[in-house]
């Protein structure tokens, strides 16, 4: 059995019961699909490393580790089923270094962003003003359902979330007004557009289609380095230069750990550091006229007569 056959069962049968079917499938295609042609038992590891960084000069790192990431699961995969018998060709594979990424609106990029935002449609606004104010996930916004809302009391009840504990999260008041002015088209909150065979068809927003609608808004004012999740990194940042303290943006974020919020520590500081420069201002301004100290002796000259 080659690769690409063993691919067709793959997606038949643990890929298409996937919540991320849609993104593995096309990674699978992209990145797997060049090994298609290889027996699936003959895959050596040179080949993998080679494959690996032939996908990283033309991705870039992330890309190359996601597809080795995918790779390892193929075969892990093969293994479980006993299509395969031996070492997972994908394993010892240094990946590349994971960077920290540290992007999130500035202030001077936020009324541009908000301007573009409000050129969307109701829909649009809300799902990313929702990323914005909220903090959440890009997919738990997309899959948010009406039943999970509770409008009289500005509260959203996430049923499940990425650390696999539901999350209870207020809901800005703004937000809330935007959301009263919803129509409720079916159970989604922010559902997928209808198409012209069944046009109250109840799905809910594609992937695809939120990535394509934030490619747009960014590209309005020239953000196109921001990604979704940093609307994510945004919520938390804004928060921690505002003085807001670790632990309330761990509750915000959803964090199962107060070491996944630490990134943030560094921008918590600056509130400090504000009110330290208006406390420097307010002392030394006393100075302003400088008195004369005594015996005539100006404070410079004073200065000088300390030893060291």
């Amino acid at each position: 059995m080659t690769i690409g056959e063993f691919l067709t069962i793959y997606e038949r049968n643990h890929v298409a019961f996937l919540k991320s079917s849609l993104g593995t499938s096309r990674r699978l295609q992209k990145y797997v699909g060049r090994l298609g042609h290889v027996e699936l038992a003959d895959l050596k590891r040179l080949q993998v490393i080679e494959w690996f960084h032939d996908i990283a000069k033309t991705d870039g790192p992330h890309g190359a580790n996601l597809a080795l990431q995918q790779l390892h699961a193929v075969y892990a995969k093969a293994d479980d089923w006993e299509l395969f018998a031996g070492k997972n060709p994908a394993s010892r594979i240094k990946r590349f270094p994971k960077l920290s990424r540290q992007r999130f609106i500035q202030t001077n990029e936020m009324p541009y962003l908000l301007a573009s935002i409000r050129e969307a449609n109701l829909r649009d606004q809300g799902y990313f003003l929702t990323l914005i104010l909220t903090g959440c996930r890009r997919d738990e916004a997309r899959l948010m359902q009406w039943k999970d809302v509770d409008l009289e009391r500005g509260l959203w009840h996430k049923p499940t979330t990425k650390t696999v504990v539901p999350h209870t999260v207020p809901i800005p008041a703004r937000l809330l007004e935007l959301f009263q002015r919803f129509p409720r088209l079916n159970e989604w909150v922010f559902p997928s557009e209808p198409n012209n065979k069944n046009k109250h068809q109840s799905r809910q927003w594609a992937v695809t289609s939120v990535e394509h609608a934030w490619r747009k808004i960014r590209a309005r004012v020239g953000l196109n380095d921001v990604r979704i999740h940093d609307l994510r990194r945004t919520t938390a940042s804004w928060l921690a230069i505002d003085g807001a303290n670790l632990p309330v943006i761990q509750k915000v974020l959803n964090h199962s750990s107060l070491t996944s919020t630490q990134v943030y520590a560094r921008l918590s500081i600056e509130p400090v550091r504000k009110a330290l420069d208006e406390q420097a201002e307010r002392i030394l301004g006393t100075l302003t006229p400088a008195p004369t100290l005594a015996l005539g002796v100006e404070p410079m000259e004073r200065a000088q007569e300390w030893p060291g």
